[in-house]
């Protein structure tokens, strides 16, 4: 028969070219960046520092050989093209920041060589899916899964001793955080962190959903434990709980309402800062403080009864409350922080009760027991105001964000005025001051004591 030939010519394919290169790396054209020894491998103190640092935005793969023994802190941060990770075996240790903001990175391997995953180490992966923990890591840092927003499980290996607080806030997705069952340290149960006999609660996954309670074995309940669990309606705290920590409930925006046993003597800082769909709270005579920002933004609580068992109310606790509309101190209490309730929009009335022997009201108004100090003028109150001739001091914040108030009278006894007392008062038009304009240019005025207040006028009638 006959025989066709042909001729195929086959062009060769061009290897990468080296684009940027020094001791211990080398970039390609086609965005692979190979680490070749621990020199590349160090510490960066800021991501600048990176000699690669101006191709971030072109690295696709990075590929770190076998003989590196670490990955530096901020070595990889922020190269948002990212899709492929390989590490060699002989990688113990992942530097903090080492892939923080990798945005496109979808999955990666940790060798169980790794003992140890740096602070912020994937903040900010936000499409990793998956990532396998090896059974040789001993220590989780602080955020280091923080903002992985696409992260649906994740399983701690036996080998784990240590996790810091915070590591797996902001993972919004994430419905179960399992714990091997030989991990001596901690345990899971329905997809919950706690320690190993189950009496801190140290982290709910925050794509859970739904009705939580609480073991009645737990005794503590950790910081941030619930932070940002946007799904949960409802949580049941045990009898067994004495300390919850600072925004343990931070930004549970479908919480509607909870009750605090009493059991806990104190409502720590931010606990339930950013819930904002909670309408009601029942806190227990047991409690004696309110942290600082303890309800901040609980834009639907519309009533609060604080007991007569609190002592203190720390800074911003209710501030910007947008629906309270009164709330009563009780006898009890010996100190308010400053701005405790700022830019509550509905607020009308801060009542005392009258056996205070710190702190007074009149009209609404919260000063000090002798009147010398205004402390708060509610947010909510409208038109103009007259301030008693008692007052010396005007304190910190006293009409920030009152904007409805549209003309305030100053008496001639006042001598100082406090950093943002009068700041955002948009509809402030008239300040009357009942001395001589000697003295109030004599008044002692804090930092932006009227920052971005109106076109407002001084009248001096003294």
């Amino acid at each position: 028969g006959k025989t066709t030939s042909y001729n195929i010519n086959v062009e060769p394919v061009a290897a990468a070219e080296v684009i940027l290169s020094g001791d211990g790396y080398k970039l390609t054209s086609d965005g692979t960046l190979t680490i070749t020894n621990d020199n590349a491998m160090k510490d960066y103190s800021f991501p600048s520092d990176r000699p690669w640092h101006s191709q971030r935005s072109s690295i696709k793969k990075v590929v770190i050989q076998s003989g590196v023994t670490r990955i530096g802190k901020n070595a990889f941060c922020w190269c948002d093209s990212l899709t492929s990770v390989t590490i060699g075996n002989s990688v113990t240790s992942i530097g903090s920041n080492a892939f923080r903001y990798c945005d496109s990175l979808t999955s990666i391997t940790i060798p169980d060589s790794v003992t140890s995953i740096g602070s912020y180490a994937f903040d900010g992966c936000a499409s990793l899916t998956s990532i396998t923990i090896p059974d040789s890591v001993t220590s989780i840092e602080s955020y280091a899964f923080d903002g992985c927003a696409s992260l649906t499980s994740i399983t701690i290996p036996d080998s784990v001793t240590s996790i810091e607080s915070y590591a797996f806030v902001g993972c919004y997705s994430l419905t179960a955080i399992n714990v091997s069952s030989g991990n001596a340290n901690y345990t899971s149960v329905d997809g919950v962190l706690f320690n190993k006999n189950k009496t801190t609660l140290i982290r709910c996954p925050g794509g859970k959903q739904g009705a939580y309670t609480i073991p009645d074995s737990v005794t503590s309940i950790g910081s941030f434990a619930f932070y940002s669990c946007a799904s949960l309606t409802s949580i049941t705290i045990p009898n067994s709980v004495t300390s919850i920590e600072k925004y343990a409930f931070d930004g549970c925006v479908s919480l509607t309402s909870i009750t605090i046993p009493n059991s806990v003597t104190s409502i720590d800082d931010g606990m339930f800062s950013d819930c904002i769909g909670l309408t009601s709270v029942t806190i227990p005579n047991s409690v004696t403080s309110i942290g600082d920002y303890a309800f901040e933004d609980c834009d639907s609580l519309t009533s609060i009864t604080i007991p007569n068992s609190v002592t203190s109310i720390g800074s911003g606790a209710f501030g910007y409350c947008d629906s309270l509309t009164t709330v009563t101190i009780p006898n009890s209490v010996t100190s308010i922080g400053s701005y405790a309730f700022v830019g509550c929009y509905s607020l009308t009335a801060i009542n005392v009760s009258s056996g205070n022997a710190n702190y007074t009201s009149v009209g609404g108004v919260l000063f000090n027991k002798n009147k010398t100090t205004l402390i708060q003028y509610p947010g909510g109150k409208q038109g103009a105001y007259t301030i008693p001739d008692s007052v010396t001091s005007i304190g910190s914040d006293a009409f920030k964000l009152c904007d409805s108030l549209t003309s305030i009278t100053i008496p001639d006894s006042v001598t100082s005025i406090g950093s943002y007392a009068f700041a955002y008062c948009d509809s402030l038009q008239t300040i009357n001051f009942k001395g001589t304009q000697a003295q109030w240019n004599a008044i002692t005025k804090g930092t932006s004591w009227d920052k971005n207040t109106g076109n407002y006028t001084i009248n001096y009638l003294g």
